[in-house]
């Protein structure tokens, strides 16, 4: 488990983050890709940042990936 701190207002907070795998395919061609973000404070947010990061790119999923997953 991550946190990062975000200040709403004035205040601090520590808010959990994860890390996600965000897939996306070319819009007008054959590619696919899957990007990785970590810190991410929701889904939403990852979804957002990828599709910012990447136009000409078209959201198709989103999966929350951990250690875990890469087996340690």
């Amino acid at each position: 488990m991550t946190c990062k701190w975000i200040d709403m207002n004035g205040f601090h907070r520590k808010v959990r983050t994860w890390s996600f795998v965000v897939v996306m395919c070319e819009k007008g061609g054959t590619d696919v890709k899957a990007i990785r973000l970590d810190n991410q404070t929701s889904m939403d947010e990852a979804r957002m940042t990828a599709e910012q990061d990447n136009p000409g790119w078209r959201f198709k999923g989103i999966f929350t990936i951990s250690e875990r997953d890469f087996g340690r």
